[in-house]
């Protein structure tokens, strides 16, 4: 039995400190001291030109970049620990355009205090925040793999799809970690009613250990307001994961996001979405209730009806909770096939995505100076 009062049992000091937005925590300050920053005219005047790999933003130096999207770009960098350990991460910067817009740079920095608050192994963690001149940036738990929808892309290359015990074990991780963001509370213990808004493959994130992690929770709000600036609509690959009550514009809930789930497996199974076409027809067949396209015949019932019950148009007709949900697949599992273990998924994943991964650790390597493993 550990013994608290013994120093080789206490846990070892963070380099960060506390990790949560605490009043006194050394990130909290970070945070507020970037909302401060961002409030006012920049230092440093705003970058005409890309950042570019090798670079250096605040203490991170830029490996390669891993995505860019149409509000910021997600890199693979790293920092040098007080250890002199390196430490590697995410690092998403706000797209120099539209760092003028403090109401959209608010909006960005908020996923950060939102991501602090979420403790959860199906949520990705954040690592830190900051400011290079006037473009906001987020360090987040780097998560060695790539997305959901990537592997869609590589099986879909090969001519393959996703085993049923594949699908129901990424999706039940989903609703793990929408659960806990769901149940998040302020210090009152009162409900924040957080919604992720999002929930696609795009922002589930698979890792070479078999581990399903949630991204972007906060950013889509800031998605719908970028919408509305550039006059576009949201996107195509968006728009077919949105519950009815978003493209009504009523509020969302919790049970938005169980809608999104239930398109995810949907997908999974079907190598298709529910609604196709372009985005007005789109927005129309959801608008509306058109009928979902039948499931393959090769569907076994608890699992249609997990998909069904998912998607149903009235709020009050889905599973309440995103634990009642991932019940349910635990139940489907019993009935239908047996549950994937870990170390298996993770031997999935690899098979698949495993020249991303390899690319990146030598790109990671390459600049370390490191032989590559």
């Amino acid at each position: 039995m550990s013994d608290p009062n013994d120093p080789k049992d206490k846990a070892p000091e963070s380099d960060w400190g506390e990790d949560t937005f605490t009043e006194t925590s050394p990130l909290a300050k970070r945070w507020a001291r970037v909302v401060s920053q961002a409030s006012e005219p920049p230092l440093i005047p705003a970058m005409p030109t890309p950042l570019e790999a090798s670079q250096h933003v605040g203490r991170y130096q830029l490996v390669t970049q891993i995505a860019k999207g149409g509000m910021a770009v997600v890199w693979l960098a790293s920092r040098l620990r007080r250890s002199g350990e390196r430490e590697v991460v995410a690092l998403k910067t706000l797209l120099p355009n539209l760092s003028a817009d403090l109401a959209f740079v608010h909006m960005f920095l908020d996923e950060a205090k939102l991501l602090s608050e979420i403790r959860h192994p199906n949520v990705v963690a954040i690592r830190d925040v900051g400011m290079h001149g006037d473009i906001p940036f987020v360090a987040l738990e780097w998560v060695e793999g790539d997305s959901l929808s990537a592997l869609l892309r590589a099986l879909s290359a090969k001519g393959r799809e996703v085993p049923l015990s594949i699908a129901l074990r990424i999706v039940g991780e989903v609703c793990l970690g929408l659960h806990n963001a769901h149940e998040l509370r302020d210090a009152k213990g009162e409900l924040v009613n957080l919604v992720h808004r999002d929930v696609s493959p795009a922002n589930i994130m698979l890792s070479s250990s078999g581990d399903v992690k949630l991204i972007d929770f906060g950013v889509a709000k800031a998605s719908e307001r970028l919408a509305e600036q550039t006059r576009t609509g949201v996107l195509k690959g968006k728009v077919s994961y949105m519950a009815p009550e978003q493209v009504l514009r009523l509020s969302p809930d919790r049970r938005t996001d169980i809608w999104a789930a239930g398109v995810v497996l949907y997908r999974l199974i079907s190598t298709r979405l529910p609604y196709e076409g372009d985005i007005a027809t789109i927005v129309r067949q959801i608008k509306f209730g058109e009928p979902l396209p039948p499931l393959p015949a090769s569907t076994p019932r608890p699992v249609a009806e997990i998909v069904h019950r998912a998607m149903s148009r009235e709020p009050a007709d889905r599973f309440q909770t995103a634990a009642d949900m991932r019940r349910a697949i635990q139940y489907a599992y019993a009935e239908v096939c047996a549950p994937v273990p870990k170390d298996q998924f993770a031997g999935f994943v690899v098979s698949n995505l495993g020249t991303v991964i390899q690319e990146r650790r030598a790109a990671l390597a390459k600049a370390l100076g490191r032989p590559v493993g």
